[in-house]
């Protein structure tokens, strides 16, 4: 399995960030790629995704040309006027928006049918089981 980074090239705008975030404790504000660990055993893939904060409902995966993607956009709640008018308001906010985007190129010896997915405890579980390997085929040759 191989993982693929999908980055525009923007090299003035990436410049930009780097040095703002030479001053500021979060390296890319709302925007974090969840950790991710992937085994393989006889029958197939485990690909174990942490996703603190979320749940399945916040999760994207899906299966397109080969890739899985997993995504997801989650937005913070707008707080009412109401809200900070009262005693209580924030002094800072840094848990506005979470997302990310990570894709893997399938093995070829993945069955992109036959792909499930788990959500327990922060952690994202999606199984990839293997295609039984394809065995050579004799082919007999009659006699015209």
């Amino acid at each position: 399995m191989r993982y693929v980074v999908n980055r525009p090239a923007n090299l003035l705008g990436d410049f930009d960030r780097v040095l703002n975030n030479l001053f500021e404790d979060n390296m890319v504000q709302g925007r974090r790629n969840p950790s991710v660990d992937i085994s393989e055993g006889k029958k197939g893939y485990i690909l174990e995704v942490e996703l603190p904060g979320l749940s399945e409902k916040d999760v994207d995966v899906k299966v397109e040309d080969n890739k899985l993607l997993i995504s997801s956009i989650k937005e913070e709640t707008k707080e009412k006027e109401s809200e900070t008018s009262d005693e209580n308001r924030y002094l800072l906010r840094e848990r506005n928006r979470f997302a990310f985007s990570r894709s893997f190129i399938l093995p070829k010896d993945a069955n992109a049918e036959l792909i499930s997915g788990s959500f327990s405890n922060g952690v994202l579980t999606i199984n990839i089981e293997k295609s039984p390997e394809k065995q050579p085929r004799s082919i007999k040759i009659k006699a015209a």
